[in-house]
């Protein structure tokens, strides 16, 4: 590779340059920013290693001039400064990665190495598929879609996230899509050819969730007739994906901490260690932050789950990611139902911009499915959108017991009481039904109607 290293301290350029030259690279060197300029206009160098902090022209200044010149150029940030102060900043310029000084050497040249990775495989890509910055992600084939400024920063994040082998933790209201950002880190992690495995917490019972994860031996309990390998082995060299890791009990989260802390687990009714190599990626819609400080959840479990914490933002305060959704949505589903459906109408775009979607996007996605499932035409009017979207404060929902006033849910719970609601209503109170429109199963529909007091009979 040809590299260009930037720095004013002579003693680190030269170590830097020594360094990249044994692994075999070909380096220039620069003792400052304005320096480096007549390389950059010179040649495109594939990697960039600069300081941040210089005199004149410092190392955003630079990776903003590269960005401007090549944007497959990668650049690595060096700061003296031992802090991660800009981190946030140089992912949304477009650094690939940001190493804080005094560094080791093996850490610079496995950094180096994967920027080189990274590099090649921009170059081997189609031409116009190739992304600025950190590694590019393709996720919108996956759900995961939008242009809104929350949405880059989430793809930012993740970018950062699938570079390391921390666990994560994603939250964000239900329907937002935290599997889809669990399983777009896990395809672009140095992971991704071994096992992404999901489990919901929330739909199994404690004693089944924990021969579910660790796995049992033969007459563990009743039933068990046959040795059973868990989630954790599964997974192993992989990642394990935990959803409504809020609802785990208290003795569970403590064999959970084990696993993260020691690398091992004990199969149920076992007494043999058995080590195991899992990044974990947990989801919850629930304040586990608040939980810690009502002691329903532990403190310490919380720390090692959320290394790198993931906010998805609900789709009410990204509605300007809504036409693109749309659009995505409409493809999809008008080549499953094979109809061809042009566009929606302004005025139902009117209607579906105006939704406040406690469902979020998967709401919305259903919204769609059932528009073009039902629609005689080839453009979608406020007629083929669910009641609910047309008339939010409609009285067929003011009657359900939601103990929401018109359509001002007062909680997070609230919203998910009410879209619950809304579903079954929807589907005539045909369980599976709703249960598959709300992308969940029957056991987690009867629990969820039994925390918020529904009856799922439609009485």
């Amino acid at each position: 590779m040809r590299i260009l290293v930037i720095d004013d301290d002579e003693v680190m350029r030269k170590l830097v340059r020594e360094v990249l030259l044994k692994d075999g690279h070909q380096v220039e060197m620069a003792g400052s920013g304005e320096a480096a300029i007549p390389f950059l206009k010179k040649e495109v160098f594939p990697i960039v290693v600069t300081d941040v902090r210089m005199l004149d022209l410092g190392g955003m200044d630079v990776l903003r001039e590269v960005k401007k010149r090549n944007p497959e150029s990668v650049v690595i940030l060096m700061t003296g400064f031992g802090s991660m102060d800009g981190a946030i900043e140089a992912i949304r310029e477009g650094a690939f990665d940001y190493i804080s000084k005094p560094f080791k050497i093996d850490d610079l040249k496995a950094l180096v190495k994967r920027a080189a990775d990274h590099w090649e495989s921009l170059r081997s890509r189609p031409k116009g598929t190739q992304q600025t910055g950190s590694p590019a992600l393709d996720v919108s084939q996956k759900g995961l879609i939008g242009k809104s400024a929350k949405i880059i920063e989430i793809y930012k994040t993740l970018a950062r996230a699938a570079l390391s082998q921390s666990n994560v933790l994603v939250t964000g209201e239900s329907g937002t899509g935290k599997e889809l950002v669990a399983r777009a880190i896990h395809e672009n992690s140095q992971r991704r050819q071994k096992p992404f495995v999901a489990v919901n917490c929330g739909a199994l019972a404690e004693n089944l969730l924990e021969s579910e994860l660790f796995g049992h031996v033969r007459g563990a309990f009743t039933g068990a007739t046959h040795d059973k390998k868990g989630l954790f082995e599964e997974a192993n060299g992989g990642t394990l994906f935990l959803d409504e890791i809020g609802d785990v009990s208290a003795p569970l989260q403590i064999k959970l901490l084990r696993v993260l802390q020691e690398g091992e687990m004990k199969p149920v009714g076992s007494n043999e260690t058995r080590r195991v190599d899992v990044r974990l990626i947990a989801a919850t819609h629930r304040d586990l932050g608040a939980l810690v400080s009502q002691e329903k959840f532990r403190e310490d479990l919380y720390y090692r789950l959320k290394v790198i914490e993931i906010s998805i933002p609900p789709l009410r305060e990204r509605k300007e990611d809504i036409p693109q959704l749309v659009e995505v949505f409409l493809i999809r589903y008008s080549e499953k139902n094979g109809k061809q459906i042009s566009h929606v109408s302004d005025e139902a775009m009117k209607y579906l911009n105006g939704y406040s979607w406690p469902g979020n996007v998967r709401e919305l996605e259903h919204s769609i499915e059932r528009a073009v499932a039902l629609t005689k035409t080839s453009v979608l009017y406020p007629e083929d959108l669910p009641l609910e979207i047309r008339e939010p404060s409609s009285p067929d929902l003011a009657g359900t017991g939601s103990g929401v006033a018109g359509n001002q849910p007062n909680s997070l719970e609230d919203i998910e009481k009410l879209h619950i609601l809304r579903v079954l209503q929807e589907n005539g109170y045909n369980k599976s039904k709703a249960a598959d429109a709300l992308g969940i199963d029957r056991a987690t529909l009867y629990r969820k109607a039994s925390r918020y007091g529904i009856d799922l009979r439609g009485k």
